[in-house]
């Protein structure tokens, strides 16, 4: 059958020949079914080795963010609850609460569940997978220049199973066979609940509707495009940025092309369409991420040797390909080179916007490994197509992609076999909490105070189990305004900080060390942790000093208001780990009376009453 299939690769004045529906069907639907079992395989061997849990287990960053944020709730008013402090903030006065929709449909989908959040889970992600594993194929189906099923199966299997933007450390962990060691610290490119996974089959739409309709010339694919722009725009803004840049490509084609000189109304009246919808959108409550004063533009010109690295010099090389291609048709080339070229420029996004504004080039990472995957789909096409009918059947060739799939196929499998091993104890963590609070009955007037060292600690799981407040959380600070932060995050993390054993000598000692990175990265000064420009580093140690070490220094000279703080609730429930403790007893003690203990394996729930 590959014989046939590569015969098929024939052209008739420049239109390729499809091929026979079935013949292309069964090949790519098995290749969906194994791309869902890899994916799925994590999920379903830790349920059955860890035993059954309410939550999902967790396999990559932000998990319990996303699912808190799904489980915000409206007290009206135009207001909604933050699920970590129990504190009203404006519905649309952080960003996050503006782009939530992912997480809200998530909600109303675990609802129609009834409320059983790891089958919901389990089902959301078997769809978005699946969703984008269906946009890519018909992607490739409409657009390829040469059609032939294996063209498409290692496409997307290139999209899905290796990711491009972790090339080096991926051929360094095949090197390490048969010690899967290498791929523990690997994932596979769409793990991410929520992000990537919905934007990116948003963002593959687009380009397919966007090939249409240079192609077609009609108008009703801007229509479904600006429906697509906005939805991105409620889910995940850089998306939208992305979508803004190919089409831009594209237009600048129509408007040059002396064939297409009366093409340029449509794509006119789109943009100032879209443009509205956008400036509504972002005029209509907070727009900030991250909590700076940053200015909007900041030209950082020496950044740029760092920000240019392997992947963006691979993309580049790519994106430059395809301009000069000549069997790619310009209707499907144009979209192409504005996905490269778009993903290119918000890669160097921190050298003109500052880090601690949107975090461009950060985000930019999620686009880069799909950019990459479909434009060399497309690019290893157009080659295929110079090639005759003879030299497409020989031995070699097909031996070659034989190869491809199979390296393809086993890279996914053990990429899946070490995000389960990497992600097992954490997901044991999460089962035992769970099994620990599901003996305790929470009840209104509880504080929980939960280890929040890393993303997704123990703090993130409290807060969804017990449905209470907790003491802090670094997340908490992404659902409160940028005035919360400053009087209700900061005080509580520094009485955290206190309990933790943490002191503001400690503190100050390490934001001069050559680890602060790190420091305030656990700090929840993400943009600034992970900014290359030293200013914006600075920035961020800056208000550490002058915002959250004063208040740290007020705990430490047990200030009356940490008392009064406390006795807002009637029980402090205190989660910790036997093994590894969180916090100091000693230093609870001096605030708090001890009236009983639990165990659940290496984890203990002490109860306390304020003083």
């Amino acid at each position: 059958m590959l014989s046939d299939t590569l015969s098929s690769v024939a052209h008739t004045n420049d239109v390729p020949v499809p091929l026979h529906s079935a013949a292309r069907a069964i090949p790519q639907i098995l290749a969906v079914v194994f791309i869902l079992l890899v994916y799925c395989y994590p999920s379903l061997k830790t349920r059955s080795e860890v035993g059954a849990s309410p939550l999902p287990s967790i396999f990559a960053p932000d998990l319990t963010l996303y699912l808190n944020l799904a489980a915000v709730k409206s007290v009206g008013g135009g207001q909604v609850l933050n699920p970590y402090y129990m504190v009203p903030v404006p519905a649309n006065g952080t960003a996050y609460l503006k782009i939530r929709l992912p997480p809200a449909l998530f909600s109303a989908w675990t609802r129609l569940l009834g409320g059983r959040t790891w089958l919901s889970m389990f089902f959301w992600n078997l769809f978005w997978w699946g969703l984008l594993c269906v946009i890519t194929l018909r992607l490739f189906g409409r657009f390829l220049p040469a059609h032939s099923w294996w063209i498409e199966v290692a496409g997307l299997g290139l999209l899905m199973l290796f990711n491009i933007g972790m090339l080096k450390p991926v051929l360094a962990a095949w090197l390490h066979l048969p010690s899967l060691s290498g791929f523990e610290s690997l994932a596979l490119p769409f793990m991410r609940a929520f992000t990537p996974q919905v934007p990116i089959p948003l963002l593959l739409a687009y380009l397919a509707l966007q090939m249409t309709a240079l192609r077609d010339g009609c108008g009703y694919p801007w229509i479904g495009m600006g429906v697509l722009q906005l939805l991105a725009l409620f889910t995940f803004p850089y998306a939208t940025l992305e979508m803004a840049g190919l089409t831009c490509a594209s237009v600048l084609w129509q408007l040059l092309s002396p064939r297409t000189k009366r093409a340029w109304r449509i794509p006119l009246a789109y943009t100032a369409a879209c443009a509205i919808a956008d400036i509504v959108f972002l005029k209509h409550g907070s727009t900030n991420i991250y909590a700076s004063h940053s200015s909007l533009i900041h030209l950082q010109p020496q950044l740029l040797p760092q920000l240019v690295g392997g992947a963006w010099l691979m993309l580049c090389l790519l994106t430059v390909i395809t301009v000069f291609a000549k069997t790619i048709p310009a209707e499907v080339k144009w979209p192409l080179v504005g996905l490269g070229a778009s993903t290119l420029l918000m890669m160097l996004g921190d050298s003109v916007v500052p880090t601690t504004v949107l975090l461009l080039s950060s985000h930019a990472n999620y686009f880069m490994h799909t950019a990459s995957a479909i434009i060399f789909t497309f690019l290893l096409a157009a080659a295929l197509t110079r090639m005759d009918r003879q030299s497409l059947n020989s031995t070699w060739v097909r031996s070659a992609f034989a190869v491809v799939l199979a390296v393809l196929g086993l890279t996914g499998i053990l990429l899946s076999a070490g995000t389960y091993r990497t992600s097992l104890p954490a997901n044991r963590d999460q089962v035992e909490i769970a099994g620990l609070l599901r003996s305790f009955k929470p009840a209104d007037g509880d504080l929980f105070i939960a280890r929040s060292v890393s993303v997704d600690d123990a703090c993130g799981w409290v807060t969804l189990l017990s449905k209470r407040n907790v003491l802090f959380c670094t997340d908490a600070e992404t659902m409160l305004t940028p005035e919360q932060n400053h009087d209700v995050q900061r005080f509580r993390q520094a009485l955290y900080l206190y309990l933790s054993g943490k002191s503001s000598l400690d503190l100050q000692r390490e934001l001069t060390g050559p680890n602060r990175s790190g420091l305030m990265y656990q700090l929840g000064f993400w943009a600034e942790a992970i900014s290359l420009s030293r200013d914006e580093q600075n920035e961020g140690v800056k208000t550490i000093q002058t915002d959250l070490l004063p208040r740290l220094q007020e705990v430490e000279s047990h200030g009356i208001w940490v008392t009064q703080f406390f006795r807002q609730f009637k029980r402090i429930i205190v989660v910790d780990d036997l093994q590894h403790l969180a916090f100091v007893p000693e230093r609870i003690g001096s605030f708090l009376k001890q009236e009983g203990v639990q165990h659940f394996d290496h984890w203990v729930l002490l109860s306390y009453v304020p003083e």
